[in-house]
């Protein structure tokens, strides 16, 4: 009877099941907060263009092309975030059964168990749960990564030079080099692909010729990449793919040795499988997001290197615990398998709990603190608003009130008020270098721009003559008031 049952019904039970586990267990929130800033931008773009709303959303810069694939969500569900949140549960989903399914078609004696084992291991990782609950990145790329797979198979299987398939190629190629620069790896891979294999040197030159025109096109718009961590640590990353992200305090010292085993992991199987990751079109564009993600190793390019971890570096385990017990039975060929597999599902589950444990307890990043101390100060309709922020989509999320983004620095004071006519509020990272010109112009203007709240994530500034702004001593939602000048760069963040 079972026997019956086609492997798409079963992949939609086990979406259902492992979704429905997930929201049950409370590891994703629905609230505004903890979002991506691009996955925030688009979604206020899809939201402002379904309801018909004139919103400054517009003036925060080229979004990434997730605004397209979150059309269907401000068709029909404009302003749910429990829609938004599903849909990228499904498309984690999406991009790991694409995954599953390349490995299952490679060469391997083992591609079955492979699939299976790092299918398992990465939809309970902890990283793939957080970019799930952020509207991160990474599950989109690797879901673009898989399709852009498939859809090379089919165009090489076509019969047709110039098809259909040869644009959504093209397309592909532009959503991905938007999202992050991981996605330039895709077009890099293509052409590897077609310069190694091609059809014909017509063909290939065709390929060549659009997908440089898509890249070069989204990279000329300055579309995308918003808000990233430039310079990251990666070791830092790489241990919130293993233990999660699940300490909020910015002072806390980073946990780098379970990232350095991840990172010690991740050179020997890219080692002993470069050559066929190089000659395979989804392993070299995994291999050359890895290598592009280390400019700005954030946990999207964390995922990104522990799914290849897994999908490589399973086969390459299961061929040393056979070499290391050919004689002794199933303990002998999988006893090493299974031990790390069963240490690894529970260090995976411990994580997922205590990531569930922090979003029931309410408690905030740092920035996100800011930001609703923002909210609470938008809450009062009758007085004017009207903030720029350095977070301008999540804060407009939360505040649901108009919100635009920094200013630029100006020459002094006074100039940095008259660029800002009509701002009553701004929040920043104070002690960011980036900003320390502006700290330091609403330093020399403290009798009008007064210091709201200052927090671990940033500072949150009143603007005391624009028109019907009461003194920000009487603001109820303030933390820390009164006339303290804004702290400059130099000077401690103490909250």
């Amino acid at each position: 009877m079972l026997e019956k049952v086609s492997p798409r019904l079963w992949a939609l039970l086990v979406m259902v099941v492992w979704g429905g586990a997930i929201l049950s267990f409370g590891l994703v929130r629905f609230t505004p907060y903890g979002l991506d800033e691009g996955a925030a931008m688009a979604l206020l773009l899809n939201w402002s263009v379904s309801d018909l709303i004139a919103s400054p959303v517009t003036t925060f810069g080229g979004p990434d092309f997730r605004a397209l694939l979150f059309i269907p969500l401000g068709l029909y569900w404009s302003g749910s975030m429990v829609a938004a949140k599903v849909f990228t549960l499904m498309v984690t989903f999406g991009a790991v059964m694409l995954l599953y399914g390349w490995t299952r078609r490679s060469d391997s004696p083992n591609s079955d168990e492979t699939a299976l084992i790092a299918t398992g291991l990465l939809l309970i990782a902890p990283i793939t749960i957080a970019q799930a609950d952020a509207i991160g990145v990474a599950p989109y790329l690797l879901a673009l990564f898989g399709l852009g797979w498939l859809l090379d198979r089919k165009y090489r299987a076509s019969e047709h030079r110039i098809s259909s398939l040869f644009f959504l190629q093209t397309i592909l190629v532009a959503i991905t080099v938007s999202l992050h620069p991981m996605g330039l790896a895709y077009p890099l891979a293509l052409a590897w692909r077609w310069h190694r294999k091609p059809k014909s040197q017509r063909q290939k030159k065709q390929v060549w010729i659009g997908i440089s025109i898509a890249a070069a096109i989204v990279l000329a718009m300055q579309t995308g990449w918003i808000a990233l961590d430039w310079l990251a640590n990666p070791l830092t990353s790489l241990s919130h793919a293993l233990l999660g992200n699940t300490s909020l305090n910015p002072l806390a010292e980073p946990r780098w040795l379970p990232g350095l085993v991840l990172a010690l992991l991740l050179v020997v199987v890219v080692w002993k499988d470069a050559r066929a990751l190089l000659d395979d079109q989804l392993g070299s564009t995994l291999l050359a997001a890895l290598l592009i993600g280390l400019l700005c190793a954030d946990d999207s390019w964390a995922m990104i290197a522990l799914a290849l971890l897994l999908y490589r570096g399973t086969p390459l385990l299961i061929r040393l615990n056979q070499h290391l017990g050919r004689n002794g039975g199933f303990v002998g060929q999988r006893g090493l398998v299974m031990a790390l597999l069963f240490i690894s599902a529970t260090v995976f589950m411990q994580a997922d709990k205590a990531y569930a444990a922090l979003i029931a307890s309410g408690q905030l990043s740092p920035s996100d603190e800011l930001i609703q101390v923002l909210a609470q100060e938008a809450e009062d309709h009758d007085k004017p608003f009207l903030a720029a922020s350095q977070w301008p989509a999540r804060s407009m999320l939360a505040a649901r009130r108009d919100v635009l983004p920094l200013p630029p620095a100006a020459e002094n004071g006074e100039a940095q008020l008259q660029i800002m006519q009509g701002v009553t509020h701004l929040i920043f990272a104070h002690n960011d270098p980036q900003f320390s010109a502006l700290a330091r112009n609403l330093a020399e203007v403290s009798d009008r721009a007064k210091t709201l709240a200052i927090l671990p994530g940033g500072v949150l500034i009143g603007i005391t003559d624009a028109k019907g702004l009461e003194d920000p001593a009487d603001s109820p939602a303030a933390p820390v008031a009164g006339d303290t000048p804004v702290v400059p760069e130099s000077q401690p963040d103490k909250p």
